[in-house]
């Protein structure tokens, strides 16, 4: 992958107040400890990934912060304020955006339409305005339209507007899915996997754009195998293994690691 410049862009200010926060989180099914007392945060300006091996817990995790797992205990903060437990449209409307590891894109809608359902979360019209086509509706469904257009050209998929979601490649459905939670303005994008099935020129170009959302001042944290991305993109990384934080850090500090090095199997990172 070519050097990418950790200078571009919005640093974090690691002095400054954790844009989210979390403090001993576990969460348990059955006798699994799927996240066992994790505790780390993520401050605005950050590129953090969490790394880890398969069901090390990177997935719960994600779960718990976006509210569609509940933690056993520990505590969630987003700018201070403690969200864990909240339901996921909530912890939305607060700015957490998210992407999954499974499409989750609207195969019979457009692209278009696809972000336009995502940035309705911002819109101010109620039911009843929106049914008679009341003027607030209107403004708020105008507004829905420029601004999902603007996202579509930001992301690269102006040339396919009005394509099914359905029809998209692979890679491409990777951006939809980027660009809809982009849609409800988030300040901090959680991103999994983002890389998954991407060829090399795919995964270079994911680095590049990870950069130009950092650049609009959106905070990312991401789960990714890709270790190559993980290392020219991240200001930190945190390692899990079996639900427990073993590592955090810069990461070619993390690579290094014989606590991670171990959790891998032996083998080497940078190929993982």
């Amino acid at each position: 992958m070519e050097k990418l410049s950790k200078t571009s862009g919005k640093e974090a200010d690691l002095t400054a107040m954790s844009l989210l926060k979390v403090e001993g989180l576990s969460k348990h099914f059955g006798g699994l400890k799927a996240v066992d007392g994790v505790s780390f945060s993520v401050y605005a300006g950050q590129i953090k990934a969490l790394i880890g091996p398969n069901g090390a817990g990177k997935t719960t995790i994600f779960n718990l912060l976006t509210g569609i797992d509940k933690p056993d205990s520990g505590k969630i903060y987003l700018k201070e304020k403690e969200v864990g437990g909240l339901k996921p449209y909530k912890i939305a409307a607060l700015g957490v955006g998210r992407t999954f590891q499974k499409s989750e894109i609207f195969n019979e809608m457009t692209v278009l339409e696809n972000i336009m359902v995502g940035r309705h979360i911002k819109t101010s019209s109620n039911f009843i305005e929106s049914l008679f086509l009341l003027p607030r509706a209107l403004k708020d469904e105008k507004s829905v339209l420029e601004e999902s257009m603007e996202i579509i050209n930001f992301i690269g998929l102006e040339k396919k507007k009005n394509e099914l979601g359905e029809n998209l490649p692979h890679g491409e459905r990777r951006l939809l899915e980027i660009a809809r939670a982009l849609a409800i303005e988030p300040e901090i994008l959680l991103l999994d996997e983002p890389a998954a099935g991407l060829n090399p020129v795919e995964t270079e170009n994911l680095g590049k754009l990870i950069y130009k959302i950092r650049e609009k001042g959106v905070t990312i944290f991401i789960v990714e195998h890709d270790m190559r991305l993980v290392v020219e993109i991240s200001d930190e990384v945190i390692v899990l293994d079996y639900g427990k934080k073993i590592a955090e850090g810069p990461p070619r500090l993390i690579i290094e690691d014989e606590k991670v090095i171990k959790a891998y199997l032996g083998g080497d990172l940078e190929d993982a």
